[in-house]
């Protein structure tokens, strides 16, 4: 008996013992960076001056007086609330086409997964090449249309619009993926009841698909925001930042400071404030996926 009990006690500890060295080594960079970026923004960390004198927050405040850093936290907001929005109706869409689709479900699941498998490089590529140029598709359809062709990144508002979407295109297939997960797992009995309690298609979503899937809901909603927060590899290849400011969000502000500018302590301090921003963004998708029904 008790060997039978030590053997139950292995089968659910190994799988936890594999992840172990994984999780530590993931823990122990994104902590180190953490650490160290915290401390480098208290400190002037300049590249041709010896010394790194304490200033504390210094670094802080002559970040929030800046015009290039309000800038870029108004971009972001932008950016990251119009793909949340758009991103979220998307992949519930989608997830509930593939929920409903019982023929090829896993090739169309495949295919759906695609664009998040592409490098955030070669899809800045593709979408440049989608909108640059007279040779540009957007160009050649808009003359098929009859329209009058725009250049799209180098106008500031236009650009931005083709950096949101190419962003959902890029992170939206995940949180697709979450929310089918999500909707396989609902009990068809409770549309069944629903249905005897009269309610219609809208109703069933409202109120039973949404509630059932709430924590799949928060999880798909947590990663857009944090991945769009997050958004460089993307943006840099596509426009710079430009025209003008228009496109430069934080992560892309961040790193002209540290890379460009050379001003390391700053940058460590914008990357604590999108850090600060993640955190609290997760922490209000965690709460509302912790709701009791009843009060959502």
């Amino acid at each position: 008996m008790l060997a039978a009990a030590r053997e139950r006690w292995l089968e659910t500890l190994t799988p936890y013992m594999l992840l172990l060295p994984a999780i530590a080594l993931v823990a122990g960079v994104l902590g180190y960076a953490v650490v160290s970026g915290t401390v480098m923004s208290f400190y002037r960390v300049e590249v041709w001056e010896p010394g790194e004198p304490f200033v504390g927050l210094a670094n802080y405040i002559a970040l929030f007086r800046s015009p290039g850093f309000r800038n870029s936290l108004t971009v972001s907001l932008i950016f990251v609330g119009a793909t949340i929005v758009i991103g979220i109706t998307m992949s519930m869409m989608h997830a509930l086409v593939l929920n409903h689709t019982s023929v090829g479900r896993s090739i169309f699941r495949a295919i759906a997964l695609i664009p998040y498998l592409v490098s955030g490089v070669a899809a800045a590529v593709m979408w440049r090449f989608l909108f640059t140029g007279d040779n540009a598709v957007a160009t050649q359809l808009m003359d098929m249309l009859g329209l009058s062709t725009v250049s799209w990144l180098a106008d500031p508002d236009r650009a931005l619009i083709v950096v949101i979407m190419a962003n959902i295109w890029f992170i939206a297939p995940f949180a697709t993926l979450i929310l089918l997960a999500g909707l396989q797992t609902v009990d068809p009995e409770l549309y069944d009841a629903a249905e005897i309690d009269g309610a219609n298609a809208w109703q069933k979503f409202l109120h039973v698909t949404i509630p059932s899937i709430m924590p799949m809901l928060s999880l798909s909603l947590m990663w857009l925001s944090f991945a769009s927060f997050n958004m460089f590899d993307i943006i840099l290849p596509l426009t710079g930042g430009g025209p003008g400011r228009s496109t430069e969000v934080l992560a892309v502000y961040m790193y002209q400071l540290a890379f460009r500018d050379l001003n390391y302590s700053t940058g460590a301090a914008v990357m604590i404030v999108i850090l600060a921003i993640n955190i609290t963004l997760s922490a209000i998708f965690l709460r509302a996926a912790g709701r009791p029904d009843h009060d959502r």
